[in-house]
């Protein structure tokens, strides 16, 4: 005897799909997926730090003492820093080439000492002794460093000395 013939169902004759099979989700109509969402903001985010990086890599300039420089003045020969100290008394001398007035002077700290020389006006406090920050970069003059500055910044210490104390009120 034979078996009846039967046809085989529809689930039979389908392809097997695996168990777990990665789906993602559909994008809104129009829209993107929340991956590319991701990777443009990644992509956004990576592109302003660089830009900013970038723009501020020649814009930086270190602040060191005196001392903390001549430890090792050979690194910063060239690079923009900002030196700070006092003018060594009678350090001075001030000149005019070209119609423009070009000063030299020492700045000192804790027994180190480096020749500044600048160019163009100086602040009105700046005199013997008085606290300075030059700006500038370093070079190398006769196997000594001399800080070519571009910039004075002086502070006058008669102004950040405190008041005389009131004799009424002394024990």
């Amino acid at each position: 005897m034979s078996e009846p013939e039967t046809k085989p169902t529809e689930s039979e004759t389908r392809p097997l799909e695996p168990a777990i099979a990665p789906r993602l989700a559909p994008a809104a109509e129009g829209g993107l997926s929340t991956t590319v969402k991701v990777l443009l903001s990644i992509a956004v985010i990576v592109g302003v730090v660089g830009f900013f990086r970038y723009t501020a890599r020649g814009h930086t300039s270190h602040y060191k003492m005196v001392d903390e420089v001549m430890v090792a003045w050979g690194s910063w020969v060239a690079k923009p820093i900002k030196v700070h100290g006092y003018v060594e008394p009678g350090s001075i001398d001030e000149k005019v080439i070209d119609q423009e007035t070009v000063r030299t002077f020492v700045l000192e700290n804790k027994g180190k000492r480096i020749m500044v020389r600048n160019k163009g006006p100086k602040p009105d406090s700046f005199k013997d002794k008085s606290e300075v920050v030059a700006e500038g970069k370093i070079v190398e003059e006769n196997g000594m460093p001399v800080l070519v500055a571009t910039n004075l910044m002086a502070k006058c210490p008669s102004k950040y000395e405190g008041a005389p104390k009131d004799k009424l009120f002394d024990d």
